[in-house]
């Protein structure tokens, strides 16, 4: 027999399934899956080792429900799990989350209210759905070690973790998003949203070959988004792209995206940016993104599109997609590489690397579809000899439609030191000394061959100490001229 010893308040309106939603007092209490199926009228009882949950309930403001370790909770059709307060779904092994029956199509947990906060780990979510929705805020969402397979798109139709209101502080790391019907991450078209996602494995997802991403983020106001060290590995989906950063409502925008170190695969395009946003592209592996039915409509590796602040894209493999990167409409500021002034704040050493990107047997390296002239220095180009009569080939802009903007695109990374120009014998390293000497005064620059600035002069100088550089390979850039040393 059920002992009915905890206070719940019962609604009045029946949400998803056919009894009303039932919530807790308020009280600052935790709950548990095991105390809820004691009480008769919570609808969630214990059926061979699992908690079944048969009607929506919510968790209310001030409350908690605690997942304990190795928990099964399985969820009826249509229902939801509403937290206005906290959800602690963090076993210290591991929690099983699934459907009730074969044909059943449950929603999931739905986080919403002032402060809502969601703590999940080591938790495997199949066919159930997050939703995350902080009314003011200030609550945030943080996932670690779980996994979502398989979830049908019931509570959000976009993604099997849903932001939808703005909010800051959230992190998703070691997480998997296999074969869902819809797609892994999302947040509204008005919602910003404070991110780091980092060191995720996404798999095939989006399923249903809709025209949502794998990752489709908006971007705004001063919260970071950082999408670092992922595996997004598409199913081949003629409708299905890898990432998508966007702020479709011109929203004011402070903050800063960060686009690294991810593996983006066999998807109907790589990476691509809409709207105002300062993003910086750095030493992903953009590959093999051409499931796009027709290339006028997509299948670019990078895709850059009415970007009105900064777009920096250094040190990328760019291969196998229909169009390299393409650039369309209105977009200043967008920099491939910009290696003429090493002092400079625009300065890119560029380091990304074309190969084998194009369609219909025309090589599309870089594609310049606006009016804006596009630097694009110091990069390897798919052409066997890094020259500018070779590389102009597999470029299109000014030179071939004179509507166009310029590319800037020489020196190649082959044709100076680490996509610099050719080092000029008057600026030179005095290693007695450790110091860059320079007949005339002019600002130094002091960079690792990666690209990273590591000393600045400031001002113009003819000597420049670098005693407190660590031993190593360097690139010395002197106003024009380039040298580079090796500091013992």
């Amino acid at each position: 027999m059920k002992k009915n010893y905890i206070l719940f308040l019962a609604a009045s309106t029946a949400i998803g399934a056919t009894a009303a939603v039932f919530s807790t007092g308020g009280t600052g209490k935790t709950f548990t899956f095991k105390q809820l199926s004691e009480v008769d009228t919570t609808g969630i009882t214990k059926v061979g080792g699992a908690y079944v949950v048969a009607n929506d309930f919510t968790v209310s403001e001030n409350d908690t429900l605690k997942l304990e370790n190795n928990d099964t909770v399985k969820l009826a059709d249509k229902v939801s799990i509403i937290i206005a307060g906290t959800g602690l779904l963090n076993p210290t092994d591991t929690a099983y989350v699934t459907k009730a029956s074969d044909t059943a199509l449950p929603k999931g947990f739905r986080f919403m209210g002032k402060g809502v906060t969601a703590r999940l780990k080591n938790v495997t979510f199949d066919y159930v759905g997050v939703s995350f929705f902080s009314e003011d805020g200030k609550g945030n969402l943080q996932a670690d070690n779980c996994s979502w397979r398989y979830y049908n798109g019931k509570l959000s139709s976009s993604a099997a973790i849903n932001f939808s209101n703005q909010s800051d502080g959230n992190v998703i790391k070691n997480c998997y998003f296999l074969q869902n019907t819809v797609g892994a991450v999302a947040s509204g078209s008005n919602t910003p949203v404070g991110l780091d996602f980092t060191n995720n494995y996404l798999w095939h997802n989006t399923t249903d070959n809709k025209n949502r991403p794998q990752i489709n983020l908006t971007t705004g106001a001063n919260h970071a988004l950082n999408i670092v060290g992922n595996k997004v590995i598409g199913g081949k989906f003629t409708m299905v792209g890898g990432i998508s950063v966007s702020n479709m409502l011109n929203m004011s925008n402070t903050g800063s995206v960060t686009i690294k170190d991810n593996i983006v695969e066999d998807n109907r395009y790589g990476i691509t940016f809409l709207g105002n946003m300062n993003v910086e592209v750095l030493n992903n592996t953009i590959r093999n993104n051409k499931y796009e039915t027709n290339a006028n409509n997509g299948g670019s590796g990078i895709s850059v599109y009415s970007n009105g602040q900064k777009t920096v894209v250094t040190g990328n493999l760019i291969e196998g997609n229909l169009w390299g990167a393409t650039i369309i409409n209105k977009c200043k500021n967008v920099n491939f590489g910009k290696t003429d002034n090493a002092a400079a704040d625009d300065y890119n050493p560029g380091l990304n690397v074309f190969k084998d990107n194009g369609n219909n047997g025309v090589l599309y390296d870089l594609y310049n579809n606006t009016t804006d002239t596009v630097y694009a220095q110091g990069n390897t180009w798919n052409v066997a000899v890094q020259d500018s009569a070779s590389i102009e080939k597999v470029i299109f802009h000014k030179v071939d439609n004179e509507a166009l903007g310029l590319v800037i695109f020489m020196p190649s990374k082959s044709t100076g030191v680490d996509g610099v120009a050719a080092t000029t014998t008057a600026v030179a390293y005095a290693a007695a000394a450790e110091a860059i000497t320079s007949p005339e005064p002019a600002q130094v620059a002091v960079f690792t061959p990666a690209g990273a600035l590591v000393a600045k002069s400031g001002k113009a100088v003819t000597e420049f100490s670098v005693a407190g550089l660590a031993p190593g390979f360097y690139i010395a850039r002197v106003g024009n001229a380039s040298v580079k040393f090796q500091k013992k």
